[in-house]
């Protein structure tokens, strides 16, 4: 049986947005979230997986960078943003919890930003634009990973539910490893690839 983490040299992040987790203001929550969330990296790190993609946007995704960040000094690993387009900010408040502040010192930080609109060539005129460009950021973290940790409920079906994150899970069951936090337990579950076993 081979180790699957030996195979393994990249994972992105999908989660919901503030939203659907505390909102804006809840700072012990989310610090719980990301200490969490960096266990489970550290896990992953021992095996020597170097890259981290996240999406840049508000909630989860950048709580997973900033766990992410945590641990450069523990372990060689790459900090990588994938932005769906330039100023996807512009309507966030400019400081406080996820706000335009923290964003730009997240960009900052990265060790690799990639602007999807640009590297797609997409049309950002067109009609819900913004959206599409979410999406396939999403595709596009995905066919440059191995895994995707996700934080979805285990009570709910991420192959029937709406939503970004849901949507990105879908697109990544049967192409890459899915390692999946329950976000009010924080317990794991792995759905591997056909073929792949963990020794």
């Amino acid at each position: 049986m081979n180790n699957i983490f030996e195979n393994i040299d990249t994972i992105c992040f999908t989660g919901p947005r503030p939203a659907k987790l505390y909102g804006y203001t809840k700072k012990e929550e989310y610090q719980k979230i990301v200490d969490h969330v960096k266990e489970v990296i550290r896990g992953f790190a021992k095996f020597g997986i170097k890259n981290y993609i996240t999406g840049g946007a508000q909630g989860f995704d950048q709580l997973a960078f900033w766990a992410v960040n945590s641990l450069k000094k523990e372990y060689d690993i790459q900090n990588i943003v994938y932005i769906p387009f330039q100023g996807q900010e512009r309507l966030w408040k400019k400081t406080g919890m996820f706000g335009q502040k923290d964003y730009q010192k997240m960009l900052a930080l990265a060790d690799q930003v990639l602007n999807v609109s640009e590297a797609r060539n997409l049309d950002m005129t067109k009609e819900k634009a913004e959206i599409n460009a979410m999406l396939i950021r999403n595709e596009m973290m995905v066919d440059s990973s191995q895994m995707v940790i996700g934080f979805f409920p285990f009570s709910k079906d991420y192959k029937k539910e709406k939503g970004g994150t849901a949507s990105c899970l879908r697109y990544a069951d049967g192409k890459i490893h899915i390692c999946q936090i329950d976000p009010k337990t924080f317990e794991i579950q792995m759905v591997y690839c056909k073929g792949d076993e963990i020794s």
